[in-house]
């Protein structure tokens, strides 16, 4: 036993011994943002609980109503310049790089249905064809590799700008921002009547919008990609973190100014939340860059890594596989409320979190030794 958990320990990305071929910060930050929402996440609403915090945990980590804002990270693209991009500079040829590419987008697509699509059902009046973040990043991603190779720097640029444009137009011209009037929900069930049975539960989800919505979801992508082309660029290190702190206030800038006219709606995900969100996205990107790439600071995140790391097997782990590990958990915390006595049972919910948590991390640490 003592073995197995010095494994796992020694499994645990080293900071100061990362490879040269990653970005450091890129990691952190994708790592930040998987950590809080499938670990904190259920820490924060418990100790809420316990100690009458307002219900600003639960708001802020999941999703918020009709008309209001919430934090969209755009790792997956951040990510292709040195995933896509590292595999042509090794001289991989055209065929290959697409083949790993499609082979990302099925995989992707096909996690999303099973987490959210209620593909495991086989049922095809509950199987919904696109409604999860997973499906989301896959059809970012191609859109962002298409245009990743194009060598021209202006298409590059502009291809997020013209993408954002058009879905923006085609919302506010052709119908408004209520939940039932919008566009992008008129366009998703008239593809949906297309592509699922009548009757199907598909239809009766009428939440976030996914098809046309996927001009967005390009252009998002697409966005993190520029971003990490600013951090690979020939440029001082003082410089790289200027223009991407520059880039990032600038999308906030758009954001903030359309505001007025085009409401801030993440369900539907209008120009004003995009630009805010990759905004803030960008700016935290920077932040990051500043202090783990520049200054070196880098002590304790090795944990936040591993998920940075296995971002995908942390999101599958704690959302299709979580009654997995509810029953690791459940057995060995049961004697726990004897222990407490009733008086404290409130206590429970937050240990159940913390010993999920841990299970969670334990069981990315083993994927990890596994690749390793």
């Amino acid at each position: 036993m003592k073995k197995f958990f010095l494994s796992i320990g020694n499994a645990i990305p080293c900071p100061a011994e990362y490879p040269e071929h990653r970005l450091f910060c890129l990691d952190l930050l994708r790592g930040i943002d998987m950590f809080m929402l499938v670990a904190l996440h259920g820490i924060l609403v418990a100790l809420g609980k316990i100690f009458g915090f307002p219900d600003w945990w639960s708001y802020h980590l999941n999703h918020p109503a009709w008309v209001g804002f919430s934090l969209f990270i755009f790792m997956c693209g951040a990510a292709i310049p040195l995933a896509i991009g590292r595999r042509m500079d090794e001289g991989a040829s055209r065929a290959a790089v697409w083949r790993h590419v499609i082979g990302r987008v099925i995989l992707l697509w096909f996690c999303g249905m099973l987490v959210q699509g209620r593909l495991a059902t086989l049922d095809a009046m509950k199987i919904s064809p696109y409604n999860n973040t997973l499906q989301t990043i896959a059809a970012g991603y191609l859109i962002a590799v298409i245009v990743m190779h194009f060598k021209s720097r202006i298409v590059r640029i502009a291809a997020p700008a013209v993408l954002a444009l058009a879905y923006t137009l085609m919302l506010h011209f052709c119908g408004d921002y209520s939940e039932t009037g919008n566009y992008a929900s008129v366009f998703e069930m008239k593809v949906l009547k297309l592509l699922v049975p009548e009757g199907s539960a598909a239809l009766s989800i009428h939440n976030y919008t996914w098809f046309l919505t996927t001009f967005m979801f390009g252009a998002m992508t697409i966005c993190g990609m520029l971003a990490t082309d600013i951090l690979r660029a020939d440029w001082a290190p003082a410089k790289r973190a200027g223009i991407l702190f520059a880039y990032g206030g600038g999308l906030l800038a758009l954001g903030f100014a359309v505001e007025p006219w085009v409401p801030c709606i993440k369900h539907i995900f209008t120009l004003s939340f995009t630009a805010q969100a990759m905004g803030y996205s960008v700016i935290a990107l920077a932040v990051l860059y500043v202090l783990t790439d520049i200054l070196r600071m880098r002590r304790g995140t090795g944990v936040l890594l591993l998920y940075g790391q296995f971002a995908l097997t942390a999101y599958m782990v704690s959302h299709f596989f979580r009654p997995a590990v509810k029953g690791v958990v459940d057995p060995v915390i049961q004697g726990i409320p004897h222990l407490l006595g009733k008086e404290h049972a409130a206590w429970m919910p937050l240990i159940t979190a913390v010993a999920t948590a841990i299970v969670l991390t334990a069981i990315l640490a083993v994927r990890r030794k596994l690749k390793d």
